[in-house]
């Protein structure tokens, strides 16, 4: 990898700092350009000294070489954010150096034993119906600043159905996020923002129904007025780009629908959009005039991940967005990646599992 140099961004003016004194540098160096690497993270400066790592959108990771010991600067634009790469910076040390996460300890200020700072408590306005097998949901928060286009996706945090005295994450000493165990664990499943007012700190999701499924229990028993506390943004916001290529299957058509509706107007591409009933579901997706948008039955048996290949070897230079079940996103990563593609050229999710 060749070596640069480079500047933070002055977009990112939050920082913290952290210093692992028996962890060598050189040891951790080529794991976590590995890692950034993995999850298509610019890798934007790797030398034998230093390594900066961006989380477009959120920030930078910053590990320099310190005596016999590494320091990590994290920078980002709010403080949810800061949270999350710090909380996100424990977990893969974690992975590294099992135990060692544990001896974290952050130059901010940062309440321990307090509720992160990215999740949020909201209060339910409506539930409505969008469409054959959608509930739209409207909640309003305090503050719900943070949830811009870069960041379009949050987990809802439900509790189990027969939990009288539910518990909640909070902040360890380390900085990273705790979360309750056993009888007390959290179901959180992720959303898509569908539409956001921030003025009046309201926000709108869907939720897909689906027999069994936990988020579809609770949003047929809740009404206005019920409290849910919800954990975001996370990551996977709208593409920069006006050349794309969308499949989704429904799990995935509120984040499709958010995408094409704002794209640029003269954008081009293709949509593929995957539904047991096709376009009888009754979901609404606007898109421009230069995407085409082509609705699939589950009767007919077609591949999203057969068709996405196909259409990225006679696009290669459009973006490919693909989310729906877990084994065909394993199977498009694994070919994609084959190809080494450069950061930021696709966001290939898995939305649910049949396992």
């Amino acid at each position: 990898m060749s070596e640069t140099t480079m500047t933070i961004n002055p977009t990112f003016p939050l920082q913290t700092t952290a210093t692992l004194s028996t962890l060598p540098f050189g040891t951790l160096r080529a794991p976590l350009v590995a890692m950034a690497q993995e999850h298509e993270l610019p890798v934007i400066e790797d030398t034998d000294s230093a390594v900066t790592v961006e989380v477009p959108g959120f920030g930078h990771y910053h590990f320099t070489a310190q005596g016999d010991g590494l320091e990590i600067r994290v920078s980002a634009a709010l403080p949810d954010r800061l949270h999350m790469l710090k909380d996100g910076f424990a977990e893969h040390l974690e992975e590294l150096q099992p135990g060692l996460s544990q001896t974290l300890r952050w130059s901010d200020t940062a309440t321990v034993g307090a509720l992160p700072p990215n999740v949020h408590v909201t209060t339910v306005q409506s539930i409505t119906p969008v469409g054959r097998a959608f509930l739209r949901v409207r909640v309003k928060a305090a503050d719900l600043s943070s949830f811009q286009e870069d960041a379009i996706h949050f987990r809802l945090l439900l509790p189990a159905a027969d939990c009288a005295d539910p518990e909640w994450p909070r902040v360890a000493e380390n900085g990273a996020t705790v979360w309750p165990l056993g009888d007390k664990s959290l179901h959180r499943p992720v959303y898509t923002t569908r539409h956001i007012d921030h003025a009046a700190g309201e926000m709108t999701f869907d939720i897909f129904l689906h027999d069994g499924g936990r988020a579809t229990n609770w949003v047929l028993g809740a009404k206005p007025g019920d409290t849910l506390r919800i954990a975001g943004p996370g990551g996977g916001g709208i593409p920069q780009t006006s050349q794309i290529l969308i499949y989704a299957d429904e799990t995935a058509l509120p984040a499709a629908a958010r995408i094409l509706e704002t794209l640029p107007r003269d954008s081009r591409g293709a949509a593929v959009l995957l539904a047991a009933n096709g376009a009888d579901c009754g979901y609404p997706i606007a898109a421009p005039e230069g995407i085409s948008v082509t609705w699939l039955r589950h009767a007919d048996q077609q591949s999203l991940c057969d068709l996405a290949l196909t259409a990225r070897a006679e696009r290669p230079d459009h973006f490919l967005w693909f989310a729906c079940e877990k084994s065909d996103v394993q199977r498009l990563r694994a070919a994609v990646k084959q190809d080494k593609p450069a950061p930021g050229q696709s966001y290939i999710a898995a939305y649910w599992s049949q396992s």
